[in-house]
């Protein structure tokens, strides 16, 4: 007897559509028919519905999906910003280990996981890192962030940014947006969206690195115009790197931060917008046993009435700290986006990993081949060494420092003798090497903690950890300035930073940092019907 699908019963009918995913095509079986609408609205419903429960209940499972190199891949980063809009996840900017910042938009599809970069028109923002990007009405609102001029510069400015762009999805175009009055440049703040408003929290602000901020605000999405909003006396203490959570069109939260090195905060604050003068209230923080051993630069996601925060577990050892070093605008180095250690990421020149090399100003790669030393070594003028070489990753020798002196008698023996020097010092490096076993310290792996916020906005303003439901699978490593973005029924994890100690015969050599550009989800347990 010849059957058809639409013999088959509704429950088998929801099952079948309840296996693909719940992006683009599933909402297209809406189109088949009426009683394909009413079957694909229902299991969207129960998906939604099982995801909240799962996250409830601290049920959720990690996924990490394979990377395929035949495929075009985004670059490996950090700090960079994203958000979800209908069957995407964008992301903008960012930076590698070696502070050097991106410019470049690109576009996951959720449904197949593959990346595109998209060559947008108008107005580019700058290079940047740490800003905030929001969706708002078919677009997205950038605002904010830092960057240094160039790698390596020994005395070049860092800079902060009080830029506002907003990107058109419709028609792939940033346009930059100029105000009278504004923010003072502002990186690792925090924002939502609230109504036509766009409110601003806290921050590394002014022209002075390390001027951590508590001011909020607010800039009228209609027409562009910026104002500070008047707050209560008591209020957070200043900070960068915290959560912003909304909490409908008047409410929002503030999660976590770094009010300093070694200062992390684990606070949570909710304030009231209304009236002329919003008011400050401190959260009472329940089950605190429970919660992560910090949120600092661990973005949280709100879920329903919960809100999902990434971090390490306190049976753990202590996290590997990050610091972002980055120099002041009197050149000198300075740590301004510390995340509560004041050892620098990269302290030295040469201690760079060998993946994070490039120079990045809009998405193209590149770096100094072995081919444009020996270039640069036979141009017209001798360079005079200095006695400071440092070894890279990739066991080639580079020069940390060199300047041109005018060409002298004998100088063509002199560089001979002295790359021949440099070869030999090479060679013996590699053997050195290649004999010796370099171990990495093993590292810790992320977890998932759930705040319950059901009654953050009644009169007692109280939150509540949920106990944690250990399961056999491992998240990924350890990291900081990662992204942390919803999607439909599922929550996307995107880059990040950690730092590694690298031994040697059981000495540690060097301290070094990892970017990733992996891709993982954190799922609910399969939904049966």
């Amino acid at each position: 007897m010849e059957c058809k699908i639409d013999d088959l019963p509704d429950v088998l009918l929801e099952y079948i559509l309840s296996l693909i995913p719940p992006y683009k095509d599933l909402q297209e079986c809406k189109l088949v028919s009426k009683r394909w609408f009413h079957a694909t609205k229902n299991v969207l419903q129960r998906n939604r519905a099982h995801f909240h429960k799962s996250v409830a209940y601290g049920s959720l499972l990690w996924c990490s999906w394979p990377s395929k190199h035949w495929m075009p891949t985004i670059g490996k980063r950090h700090s960079h910003s994203a958000c979800t809009y209908e069957n995407f996840m964008y992301v903008f900017g960012g930076c590698t280990a070696t502070c050097t910042t991106f410019n470049d938009l690109w576009r996951l599809d959720l449904a197949t996981r593959t990346w595109v970069r998209l060559i947008t028109m108008g107005s580019y923002p700058s290079p940047k890192a740490c800003a905030t990007m929001l969706y708002y009405k078919k677009g997205f609102i950038l605002f904010g962030g830092w960057s240094l001029p160039s790698p390596y510069s020994l005395h070049q400015q860092s800079k902060l940014f009080n830029e506002l762009h907003v990107y058109s999805v419709e028609s792939n175009k940033w346009i930059a947006v100029d105000t009278l009055e504004k923010p003072p440049p502002t990186a690792a703040h925090s924002a939502s969206i609230h109504k036509n408003y766009m409110i601003v929290f806290g921050g590394i602000m002014g022209s002075i690195f390390f001027d951590r901020s508590n001011d909020v605000w607010c800039l009228n999405l209609d027409s562009y115009s910026w104002h500070k909003q008047a707050t209560s006396n008591l209020k957070p203490e200043p900070r960068y790197g915290q959560s912003q959570i909304e909490l409908g069109d008047n409410h929002l939260l503030v999660l976590g931060g770094c009010a300093g090195p070694n200062v992390a905060m684990n606070d949570a604050w909710l304030l009231k917008m209304e009236g002329t003068s919003w008011t400050w209230k401190k959260v009472n923080m329940h089950n605190t046993k429970w919660a992560p051993a910090r949120i600092w630069y661990h973005q949280a996601c709100k879920v329903g009435n919960y809100v999902i925060v990434l971090s390490i577990n306190k049976c753990q050892k202590k996290p590997n700290d990050v610091n972002i070093s980055l120099r002041n605008v009197t050149g000198q180095r300075t740590t301004p986006l510390q995340t509560c250690d004041p050892a620098p990421l990269q302290e030295r020149q040469g201690n760079v990993s060998h993946t994070d090399r490039e120079v990045n100003v809009n998405g193209r790669h590149g770096s100094f081949s072995r081919a444009s030393m020996q270039n640069a070594h036979s141009s017209s003028h001798a360079p005079s060494f200095t006695k400071s070489l440092t070894l890279c990753n990739d066991n080639v020798l580079s020069m940390a420092a060199f300047r041109d002196e005018p060409v002298r008698s004998g100088s063509n023996s002199n560089r001979q003798r002295q790359l021949e020097s440099l070869r030999r010092m090479e060679e013996r490096i590699r053997n050195r090497r290649t004999q010796s076993k370099t171990v990495k310290k093993t590292g810790n792996t992320l977890s998932i903690f759930v705040l319950d916020i059901t009654n953050v906005l009644h009169d007692e303003c109280t939150a509540s950890w949920i106990p944690l439901k250990h399961n056999n699978q491992s998240g990924p490593d350890e990291r900081i300035l990662y992204s942390l973005v919803p999607g439909r029924g599922e929550l996307i994890v995107f880059g990040g930073i950690r730092k590694e100690q690298t031994f040697l015969q059981s000495h540690p050599v060097m301290d070094e940092s990892e970017v990733y550009n992996d891709l993982h989800f954190i799922n609910p347990p399969r939904y049966v019907i």
